[in-house]
């Protein structure tokens, strides 16, 4: 992990100075990002979805494990300032295909079905993404919510159905702000 964080100092640089300039932004904590990363390479996904771009930071860590599987990612970014500012911090990423716009409006027209899905945006509406996701995961699909124990009243029901569906295997994580990694078993 050292390799990579000195190769890209100065884009992971960037973010957190854009993080701690404007309060507006949510960024994953640095363990977090070296999670997902990890996950993306032992999971060598196709096609990776992340729900909640912000300035693109988690983006820019899913993008660079990706690409050592010659995957994809779909992220989506309900606010035009952050999206904006992602689009630019992302511009030297071949392998990232953004859209703006809500979520729900945007999930049933994606195109593909999904191998890594990340979820870290309006935390009340996790439940409606991931029933909206259903059809658009591949068997054995990873899903990985976050703050999934700073906001477990708002996540509650996503949780709930998480746990007791029979589509799926999950564990949480007490790292950072709560990580929920479910397997899509269908």
């Amino acid at each position: 992990m050292e390799r990579i964080k000195q190769k890209y100092i100065h884009e992971l640089a960037r973010f957190e100075v854009q993080k701690n300039n404007n309060r507006r932004l949510w960024n994953i904590p640095q363990q977090t990002a070296e999670l997902l990363f990890t996950l993306v390479k032992v999971k060598s996904p196709r096609h990776i979805l992340e729900i909640g771009t912000s300035n693109g930071f988690s983006t820019f860590w899913l993008s660079l494990a990706a690409e050592t599987c010659g995957a994809f990612v779909d992220t989506i970014e309900v606010d035009e300032d952050r999206f904006n500012l992602a689009k630019k911090n992302l511009e030297n990423r071949d392998n990232v295909i953004q859209h703006f716009g809500k979520a729900e409006l945007i999930i049933p027209d994606l195109q593909n079905k999904y191998d890594f899905v990340f979820i870290d945006a309006g935390k009340i509406n996790y439940i409606n993404y991931i029933k909206l996701l259903i059809n658009k995961l591949n068997s054995n699909s990873l899903v990985v919510a976050d703050n999934v124990i700073s906001h477990k009243g708002t996540v509650k029901e996503y949780l709930d159905y998480i746990e007791s569906s029979e589509l799926f295997d999950s564990v949480t994580l007490n790292i950072d702000s709560g990580l929920n990694i479910a397997t899509y078993i269908k």
